[in-house]
């Protein structure tokens, strides 16, 4: 049976079991500041296989990590030149997506990149933050729903698609929108949006400009 728990009054041995079920390779759903993502241990290749068979995801379409923050992002993607790096910091967290650059000795399954790329997030949530600190390795983040369905709004269209294939459903009320989040490719030295989202293109240059 799936549980069900609020991180506006989650308690440390709630933490303890969204942990647990990360290092176990279960599904967890939990909520962002776009829509609600699906995650497992994204260096855990046979939970990564788990979650795309869940989903039934056909080959060739990547997923997206998750990050606390843009320090560990930045500890994982150190082989990013000034300019990826200033991306990072000047856009995450926030409601983007990254494309950046994998390193080839990357811990990433290959099922999860393209191409030599990884999309990365870090979201503005503070309350999903505070547990994503506290596991060692980034998280999938995917949207909530089986091919050709609509991504998952709200606990009752996430049991209606999954049901208790997903051991435990993460929720919060100040969280979660109807848009995802804006797609943005990092290339040597400029940005291309691959995917609309949250945030616009103008939005994306103020915020370059201002670091």
């Amino acid at each position: 049976m799936t549980e069900i728990i609020d991180l506006e009054t989650i308690g440390q041995s709630d933490v303890a079991k969204v942990l647990n079920a990360w290092r176990k390779g279960m599904v967890v759903a939990y909520p962002t500041d776009t829509i609600y993502g699906l995650g497992v241990d994204a260096f855990n290749r046979k939970a990564v296989q788990s979650l795309l068979r869940l989903k039934r995801r056909k080959g060739g379409k990547p997923i997206s990590v998750l990050y606390a923050d843009t320090l560990a992002i930045l500890n994982d993607f150190e082989h990013l030149n000034d300019y990826q790096q200033k991306a990072v910091r000047a856009l995450l967290p926030g409601k983007i997506t990254l494309i950046l650059p994998t390193h080839p000795k990357c811990r990433f399954p290959e099922e999860i990149t393209s191409n030599g790329t990884i999309g990365v997030r870090a979201t503005d949530l503070e309350l999903l933050n505070r547990i994503l600190r506290q596991y060692p390795y980034p998280i999938t983040t995917t949207s909530i729903n089986p091919p050709e369905a609509p991504p998952a709004r709200n606990i009752a269209e996430i049991l209606s698609y999954f049901g208790d294939q997903i051991s435990l459903i993460l929720t919060c009320e100040q969280a979660t929108g109807s848009l995802p989040s804006t797609l943005v490719k990092v290339g040597k030295s400029s940005l291309e949006i691959i995917r609309a989202g949250v945030v616009n293109s103008v939005e994306i240059e103020e915020k370059m400009k201002k670091l």
